[in-house]
């Protein structure tokens, strides 16, 4: 069964687009990333579902394979989602002047929130990974 996970992200889209829409042209830049690369993970979820084979005609070790890769994209998406939240957080807070502000600092907030955001997704996060993963495995059945 061919599914459109791309579809369920419409709302998403637009929060992203009126988001944008108040914010500076860098900050734009950067939901525009992060939109695309938010698009990019669905379409590999959507990808690793639609091109698998049904349960029926898999053997175990497929059925297997099929779930781990289900279970990692899954993971990832929501680490992803996770920064995406992390970073709209970190714009609310005041900037530092002990530190200044510079694009090297810009740059370590933006892979300590990475980092940060991986493990909590791979520690369980907020359960959005699991909910995507026993979704996504519903399908081709």
């Amino acid at each position: 069964m061919a599914i459109s996970v791309l579809d369920s992200a419409n709302s998403m889209n637009s929060l992203l687009n009126s988001a944008s829409s108040t914010n500076s042209s860098g900050d734009i830049a950067d939901v525009l990333s992060e939109e695309s690369t938010f698009q990019t993970q669905l379409e590999n979820i959507q990808n690793k579902v639609n091109n698998s084979k049904t349960i029926k005609t898999m053997t175990a070790e497929e059925i297997q394979q099929r779930d781990d890769d289900l279970r990692e994209a899954s993971t990832e998406l929501e680490a992803i989602l996770l920064k995406m939240m992390f970073n709209e957080m970190c714009k609310t807070v005041p900037k530092d002047e002990l530190f200044g502000d510079d694009n090297a600092m810009d740059i370590y907030k933006d892979m300590y929130n990475e980092e940060i955001t991986k493990v909590m997704a791979n520690g369980g996060g907020i359960g959005l990974a699991n909910y995507i993963y026993e979704h996504m495995k519903g399908y081709n059945h």
